[in-house]
């Protein structure tokens, strides 16, 4: 298990937890208003605590919607990559022969390290080296393109192999702001601010009964906890889910082709 996975189920569990204590420390304030005679506050606040627990769900809805559309963008990305690799590799046929076999062992050496890059990511250490190490790869096969292109006087194979390797060194830049772009934290700290205070609320109704229902506390509590685990794992899908694991294998298949 990765740190960041620990970290995310560590987190996970502090919700479950955080979200029961305040529903048992709701309950204990509630009785305690009710028995010095406060109790028929709820009625006068009840739409107070009805709009607290709508913009609840309209932050997560918010959250998961936002989450969605970001996914979507990374989704589309490792397609795009995945194209302009394969595109890319395929011009190199368009290149003078001599230089062609040492291109197509750094396109099989770039496609492997992306690969490994998105396979390590939850391992930041090894993940950094592997990003590092594409974008060297990047460099070297940009020079050995355009010393090729300049081999010849036909500036046709320049003119439609350079730009398609453009293209694919381009694409990486996106894919890197796609992964550090994510909900606001601002947002994510209200969203987990709310689900608190709304758990307080929630335990001050349970406190018309002498004793909170256990079953509504953890009900209450793992819905929380399992709508915290929805929104992160759509915003850090390689962290559960693994939403994307079919979309990336879209790079190995392109692997595979390069003989």
């Amino acid at each position: 298990m990765s740190v960041a996975t620990a970290i995310f189920l560590s987190f996970l569990m502090v919700v479950f937890l955080c979200s029961i204590g305040f529903q048992l420390l709701g309950h204990h304030v509630g009785r305690r208003w009710r028995t010095r005679g406060d109790g028929d506050y709820s009625q006068s606040t009840a739409a107070i605590q009805a709009s607290l627990f709508a913009l609840l769900g309209l932050l997560i809805a918010f959250s998961i919607s936002g989450g969605e559309t970001r996914l979507q963008a990374r989704r589309d990305l490792i397609v795009e990559e995945a194209n302009t690799i394969d595109t890319a590799y395929m011009r190199l046929d368009l290149l003078p022969g001599p230089s062609q076999p040492a291109l197509r062992e750094l396109f099989r050496r770039y496609a492997e390290t992306r690969i490994a890059f998105f396979t390590q990511m939850m391992h930041f250490e090894e993940a950094r080296a592997l990003h590092d190490h594409a974008a060297d790869l990047q460099r070297e096969i940009w020079a050995a393109a355009s010393a090729a292109a300049t081999e010849t006087q036909d500036t046709r194979p320049a003119l439609v192999t350079l730009p398609a390797i453009n293209q694919m060194i381009d694409v990486t830049t996106a894919r890197d702001a796609a992964l550090r772009s994510h909900v606001p934290a601002a947002m994510f700290a209200l969203l987990v601010a709310l689900a608190f205070a709304c758990a307080f609320l929630a335990g001050v109704e349970m406190s018309k009964q002498p004793r909170p229902s256990t079953f509504h506390v953890l009900a209450f509590a793992g819905t929380l906890a399992l709508t915290c685990y929805v929104i992160i794992n759509v915003e850090f899908p390689r962290l559960g889910f693994g939403q994307l694991g079919p979309i990336d294998a879209l790079l190995a298949e392109v692997r595979q082709r390069m003989l």
